[in-house]
């Protein structure tokens, strides 16, 4: 058996963990300052270079908020921060075709879950926001790149009828990392029609306040769209064995 040596640790690194537990234990409140750098390289017996990349990994993941010649302050992340720091990592997943699926099933998961939540809750405004919304996808059908940018305002409006921003967040986060799949689909035959007509069941549903039809109306759709993606990547990759097989 062979051992791997063991690698310590960097020193901007300890400190920002220190940091990092601080403002977790509320012993560095949000809003609060953080010392000055030349008190905090006193205080870690570190070099100012150490303080400064500490700081730079806490502004990426969203724990403080950095100034030009100012003092550190301590913030709470957002719903943006909090799914941007996935986005390298799910881009490599969504490369491998049982990455895409597994996303495509939580995606599933997820949006029938808050179809059957705005069923339950959706106040007056919020289904006429999604009204507009779905009018706005009716007639954006025969313009490819108009349907796909109102159809992702639809789904968007079914969340924010939920009313949490983390929700929110990570639905817009979705939709990004999936935003490959949602073009390769539209792009098929019928795929338009199929799409503005699963909306206006999940509208209609959630408008009458039916939670088990809403949910059942998004899973039948985004079961649908994957079903649709997946030929259509089937229909590629034979299109291109033949060309390759032409080209010999």
């Amino acid at each position: 058996m062979a051992f791997q040596p063991v690698l310590r640790r960097r020193l901007h690194q300890e400190v920002a963990d220190s940091i990092e537990r601080m403002i977790h234990e509320g012993s560095l409140p949000e809003g609060g300052l953080l010392p000055a750098e030349r008190e905090l390289k006193d205080q870690f017996a570190v070099g100012r270079p150490a303080i400064r990349e500490a700081l730079l990994i806490l502004k990426h993941k969203g724990l403080i908020e950095l100034g030009n010649g100012e003092r550190a302050r301590v913030i709470r992340p957002d719903a943006d921060q909090l799914v941007s720091a996935l986005s390298g990592a799910v881009q490599v997943y969504l490369s491998k075709d049982d990455g895409a699926r597994q996303f495509q099933a939580a995606r599933r998961l997820f949006e029938a879950a808050i179809a059957r939540e705005a069923a339950r809750n959706a106040s007056a405004d919020d289904i006429a926001r999604m009204e507009v919304a779905l009018a706005a996808n009716r007639a954006a059908r025969g313009d490819a790149d108009e349907f796909e940018a109102t159809d992702v305002a639809f789904h968007l409006e079914i969340v924010r009828a939920g009313g949490n921003p983390l929700l929110t967040g990570l639905h817009q986060a979705l939709s990004g990392w999936l935003t490959e799949q949602r073009r390769v689909t539209i792009k098929a035959r019928g795929a338009e029609s199929g799409a503005f007509n699963a909306h206006s069941h999940i509208f209609a549903a959630i408008a009458a306040h039916d939670p088990d039809a809403a949910e059942a109306e998004m899973q039948k759709h985004l079961d649908e769209v994957a079903k649709i993606y997946w030929a259509a990547r089937s229909r590629l990759a034979g299109v291109t064995a033949s060309n390759g097989r032409k080209s010999q």
